[in-house]
């Protein structure tokens, strides 16, 4: 799912600009998240919790969402795949620096073995791009930071709250962030109906249906393991470049997800 929203991201970007595309999509999925909450009954427990809940929105959705979005539409769907699979980097470093995060050496020898795998991935597109793609680059990095510190906080910040609660609030609290952006860069051209396509399938799919299971997931097995899934992006995100917008496939590519795979089986595996 995560893989096939920077095919979205291309799509749509060009024609929306990245803060509309980033606004639409949180707030699309916040509407959706709403919407299951009321079906449901249930009332989020957010008393209390708006300003850790807004560092949430703000470093979990808002400026990843924002930078990735903007990286996507300068390179390529493939490349800002890759890009996103250094989260669990950023996991690891900022979980050990700030979060008491005691990291084993197979989880440690996994996370350098995926991040050796992107920087294959990346040589060879920076090879390919050149200067221009320095200030994506960069842009795709800090976005990446940003995953990696959000994944601790949620299961640090927010004790009590379900997956659910977690995933609308900061949804919502990320659409209020982005909305003056938005709106100052809206286009004046009508988007297509391909482009409002992929809105509702970045909103619903890839993002509230996804950090549904990926809240899940950091409350069973904690935010260092959750984090791993990303290395899988960059695989699925190249393979549909390739196969839907027609993005080259080089020897780079096919080497370094062999090694990011690696690098998963070595992190992901169960402590003795």
């Amino acid at each position: 799912i995560w893989g096939s929203s920077f095919l979205f991201m291309r799509l749509a970007g060009p024609e929306l600009g990245a803060a509309p595309l980033a606004w639409l999509r949180v707030t699309v999925a916040a509407a959706f998240l709403g919407a299951l909450l009321l079906a449901r009954r249930e009332a989020p427990d957010l008393a209390g919790r708006w300003r850790p809940m807004a560092l949430m929105g703000l470093t979990n959705t808002a400026a990843p969402f924002l930078l990735l979005t903007w990286a996507t539409v300068q390179l390529s769907a493939g490349y800002g795949a890759l890009l996103n699979a250094t989260t669990p980097l950023w996991g690891a470093l900022l979980g050990t620096r700030f979060f008491g995060l005691q990291a084993g050496r197979a989880l440690l020898g996994g996370l350098l073995l995926g991040f050796l795998g992107v920087a294959l991935l990346v040589v060879g597109k920076l090879d390919e791009l050149g200067p221009r793609a320095v200030l994506p680059v960069l842009a795709g990095l800090l976005a990446t930071a940003c995953y990696g510190h959000a994944a601790h906080f949620a299961r640090s910040g927010f004790p009590g709250l379900g997956p659910l609660g977690l995933a609308f609030g900061s949804q919502l609290l990320a659409s209020l962030w982005l909305a003056p952006a938005a709106f100052a860069t809206w286009p004046a051209q009508a988007p297509s109906p391909l482009a409002w396509a992929s809105v509702a399938v970045l909103g619903i799919v890839c993002t509230a249906l996804a950090y549904l299971i990926y809240f899940g997931l950091i409350r069973r097995i904690g935010p260092t393991r959750a984090t791993t899934v990303t290395y899988l992006a960059p695989v699925f995100g190249v393979g549909w470049g390739v196969g839907l917008l027609g993005e080259p496939l080089t020897l780079p590519m096919l080497l370094g997800g062999a090694v990011v795979l690696a690098g998963v089986a070595v992190a992901a595996r169960p402590a003795r």
